[in-house]
């Protein structure tokens, strides 16, 4: 681990040599990895707080409107669909069958995830934390810039999960 993020380190370090030669001023302004994660941390904050209202974090949030929407994918296809390490998936998808939100169904040697009827309910309330969130993010960067920041934040996921 010490390894890779120093590799990390070191490849904005390069980078930002050259880019601060070009536009940059701070190696926050030019390393992706640390400027994402800087936003990540206020993201994250903005939204474990419109998520409130709903009793449960973000992420599980996603993974219910993500299980309402399409009933019965695999704890796999879950795992992808949200760049989850499997026993991350888990982990999640049990803490949920406790709150009685879903149910694992085996067929033969595969597991399909469903919501149950009460976690089908959580809809509305996730769709209000959601909508407040984008309310929220958009007061603060704008909303011609939020959605576009978001449409090139997700190109950019969708060509990193093609290379990994």
């Amino acid at each position: 681990m010490y390894i890779q993020l120093l590799f990390v380190y070191l490849q904005c370090k390069l980078y930002t040599n050259f880019a601060m030669s070009k536009s940059c001023n701070t190696y926050q302004e030019c390393c992706l990895y640390f400027t994402a994660n800087s936003l990540s941390r206020f993201i994250n904050t903005m939204a474990e707080d419109a998520f409130k209202i709903t009793g449960m974090s973000p992420s599980y949030g996603y993974l219910m409107l993500l299980l309402i929407d399409n009933p019965g994918l695999s704890q796999g296809e879950l795992s992808k669909r949200m760049n989850l390490k499997a026993s991350t998936m888990t982990r999640f998808i049990d803490k949920l069958i406790v709150q009685g939100y879903v149910e694992r169904v085996h067929e033969g040697r595969s597991t399909f995830v469903f919501p149950t009827d009460r976690g089908k309910d959580l809809k509305v309330i996730i769709d209000k934390a959601l909508s407040d969130l984008f309310d929220k993010y958009c007061t603060v960067l704008g909303k011609e810039f939020a959605v576009k920041l978001t449409a090139d934040i997700h190109k950019a996921n969708e060509i990193l999960n093609t290379e990994g």
